[in-house]
């Protein structure tokens, strides 16, 4: 499902590149719920976009929810076709959804940065066509953004290795377990590196972490496009934001850089989400 997903947001894309003022049929008449516990401008605009593209409207919702309270999800439900979540904690996704009489995904949580993610997967796929025996690296520090592509990669087929800590601090991210034993059951390679250089060798994929808040520590994490070139061939840059020193003007812009190309792909995959969850619907299937 996840697959059809990110190709149902792909065909998407090739059919309306450019999705300012269309708006189309595929729900019109539905409305869309944004709930957030934690605000996320960003996610936020990608899912009233999507909505907009396909002809439902949005209402957001910014509130300390009490998730404890069973039929939150119930009352909730009654005024939306499709609820979309952020929230600290993923747990009470779940506890909310199970109570809901619509579909309820996830934006982003403590453990999952969902949308961010599938577009990441989204932009990658443009470029090679599949996620088969990719090589991807992640650089940066621990974000909910790693712990979704600890699963996805070797859902997906592809390799994954990361740093995500000083060398003095070893940090071992929530879903490392899972995405080993993923790994080792579809045949994929996920790796801990404990060298930067070690994460760009014979890469196809840099993804940058949001930056660190703690500026003793950017050195860990800084990349730059000749040390990309000395160790891989043909790559591509991604940085999930927001961006600090770690990384400088001439990779950030540089013509390999997909970093505006993935943010573009939220409202897509947020459109083919909603789109399936509502009516099963997956564009070009």
């Amino acid at each position: 499902m996840i697959k059809d997903i990110v190709c149902s947001a792909i065909c998407l894309k090739r059919t309306y590149p450019d999705t300012h003022g269309i708006v189309l049929d595929t729900l019109r008449g539905s409305k869309i719920m944004i709930l957030q516990e934690v605000k996320q401008p960003v996610l936020h605009s990608a899912v009233s976009k999507a909505a907009t593209l396909l002809g439902a409207s949005d209402v957001s919702i910014v509130d300390n929810v009490v998730w404890e309270h069973d039929y939150m999800g119930r009352v909730f439900s009654t005024m939306a076709d499709a609820i979309f979540v952020t929230t600290t904690t993923h747990h009470c996704i779940k506890r909310f959804s199970e109570h809901s009489a619509v579909p309820v995904m996830c934006m982003h949580s403590r453990t999952h940065a969902s949308i961010q993610a599938l577009a990441t997967i989204m932009t990658i796929m443009e470029e090679y066509g599949c996620m088969n025996n990719l090589n991807v690296g992640y650089l940066g520090p621990p974000h909910p953004v790693l712990n979704s592509f600890l699963l996805l990669h070797p859902m997906l087929g592809a390799n994954f290795k990361y740093k995500c800590c000083c060398d003095k601090v070893p940090v071992t991210p929530l879903l490392f377990k899972a995405s080993e034993d993923l790994s080792t059951e579809l045949h994929t390679e996920m790796k801990a590196c404990t060298s930067r250089e070690e994460v760009f060798k014979n890469v196809n994929v840099i993804i940058a972490g949001p930056t660190t808040k703690k500026k003793e520590k950017l050195k860990y994490f800084k990349i730059t496009a000749d040390e990309i070139d000395k160790n891989s061939q043909r790559w591509y840059f991604i940085h999930i934001c927001p961006r600090g020193q770690e990384v400088d003007d001439k990779l950030f812009n540089h013509s390999n850089a997909r970093t505006y190309t993935m943010f573009d792909n939220m409202h897509y995959v947020a459109a083919a989400m909603m789109a399936n969850a509502i009516i099963g619907k997956l564009f070009c299937y």
